[in-house]
């Protein structure tokens, strides 16, 4: 398992670091978090922005991806309902680094779709230690102009916890891409 691990990595970054033809770029992004599953009973829909920095070559990339999520608890606790207290709902943070691979359906210089595959770690003030996860996801690129390019992300954040939870995070943002 170990060699083919190895061999798998080799002639990845065989393609990867060769140098012609290479794009960087780098992707502000904003959007939105939908809880699914055991998830979506403590927490409601919630906002997000981030940053998504890319190396490719050809039809294949590499990315790290950081964001910041607000989400509020979906209702007061118990003891606040009993005594009649109002609360204000506070407002918490999930945060998530991720990296993974990228690869591109299509020429970069039109519209095009890309399938991602990341792992990630999860933390932020919702949760009480550092998590975990894998997070596949779907997306589109939009170039407007030569070096500038709308890009859409569906992602399927899994998360381990004591059980798996589960959501959907969907960002809208601005591609930079240097060297094209």
């Amino acid at each position: 398992m170990k060699t083919i691990l190895a061999l798998s990595i080799f002639l990845i970054s065989i393609n990867l670091f060769s140098q012609n033809n290479r794009i960087y770029s780098v992707s502000i992004n904003g959007g939105g978090l939908f809880p699914i599953e055991k998830l979506s009973n403590s927490i409601e829909t919630g906002y997000n922005f981030g940053i998504d920095l890319e190396t490719r070559k050809n039809n294949f990339g590499l990315f790290l991806s950081s964001k910041l999520n607000f989400v509020q608890y979906k209702s007061p606790s118990i003891i606040l309902i009993k005594y009649g207290i109002e609360q204000d709902k506070k407002t918490f943070t999930i945060g998530e680094i991720t990296a993974g691979g990228r690869w591109y359906l299509g020429k970069s210089d039109k519209l095009n779709a890309n399938l991602d595959i990341g792992l990630g770690i999860y933390t932020g003030n919702y949760y009480d230690k550092i998590h975990w996860g894998f997070q596949p996801g779907i997306g589109a690129n939009f170039p407007f102009i030569k070096n500038l390019a709308a890009n859409l992300n569906v992602k399927v954040n899994v998360i381990e916890v004591d059980e798996w939870e589960t959501y959907l995070g969907i960002s809208l943002g601005l591609r930079y891409n240097f060297n094209m």
